[in-house]
């Protein structure tokens, strides 16, 4: 019996195996660009949350230490570092709006004594801000010029760029002070002094539920301060990598007032 020799391939076996080799190959292919595509973005995101998570941990620390004052031990109440529509910690709705009260905002002003040397001068000053997708910090003021420190856009005031926007867009910057609480020293003090027909109740308690005491009543009220900060981006060059972050700072200097 003779053996036939293999004489190669036909026309029709040779296109299928360039057909299947190039399914495999395109397959291939594409599992691979998705795959770098994927992790790209993962490591974009990874870089812009990184960056987000810097930028809350100086704002918080920041807040944090607002309305401290090195001679609070003397007189708490006269704290040059803590004065309601003055040096206060106070929330603006906006550049736009920049003294309008708020609970809510896209900039905090407040201000605390960083030299420790109990007088308030220029560089006591501080603050955060959203400006056209950069977050500003406010480094200075004039506490000559200006008798009142808490504008969010006053021309005397330094304020310095602390994101970089060819790298990332801050599409938004919130700070809510509504979570807030503020005590009427005075209560509980046998009297309905909101009228509802219920003598010393948690309303009358609360300092923002009713007016505060007369000037000269010599009532005092003690207001704890709590900030939600929060922060969404995305990349400049990407728009589709994007990111948020939330926190919940307590400013550690309660502000005292006495009426």
């Amino acid at each position: 019996m003779r053996l036939r020799k293999q004489r190669g391939l036909t026309l029709v076996e040779l296109m299928i195996s360039l057909t299947v080799g190039l399914v495999v190959i395109g397959a291939g292919s594409t599992v691979y660009v998705t795959t770098a595509v994927k992790s790209g973005s993962a490591i974009a995101s990874s870089r812009l949350n990184q960056e987000l998570m810097t930028l809350m941990s100086i704002m918080v620390l920041d807040i944090r230490r607002a309305g401290y004052w090195a001679d609070a031990a003397v007189n708490p109440t006269q704290n040059p570092f803590s004065e309601p529509d003055v040096t206060a910690l106070a929330v603006r709705p906006s550049i736009a709006d920049p003294v309008a009260a708020a609970t809510s905002g896209q900039c905090i002003l407040f201000a605390y004594d960083a030299d420790d040397d109990g007088i308030l001068d220029n560089d006591n000053l501080f603050g955060f801000r959203l400006n056209n997708g950069v977050v500003q910090m406010r480094r200075n003021g004039d506490v000559v010029a200006n008798a009142r420190h808490d504008h969010c856009n006053d021309a005397e005031d330094n304020w310095q760029d602390v994101t970089d926007g060819n790298l990332f867009t801050v599409t938004d910057l919130t700070f809510d002070s509504s979570p807030s609480q503020c005590l009427n020293m005075r209560e509980p003090d046998g009297v309905d002094s909101d009228g509802d027909g219920t003598v010393d109740n948690q309303e009358e308690e609360d300092c923002y539920q009713l007016p505060l005491p007369a000037a000269g009543s010599g009532d005092i009220t003690v207001e704890t301060r709590e900030v939600v900060v929060n922060i969404a981006a995305q990349l400049t060059d990407d728009p589709d990598v994007r990111v948020q972050v939330a926190q919940s700072v307590r400013v550690r200097n309660d502000l005292l007032r006495e009426r």
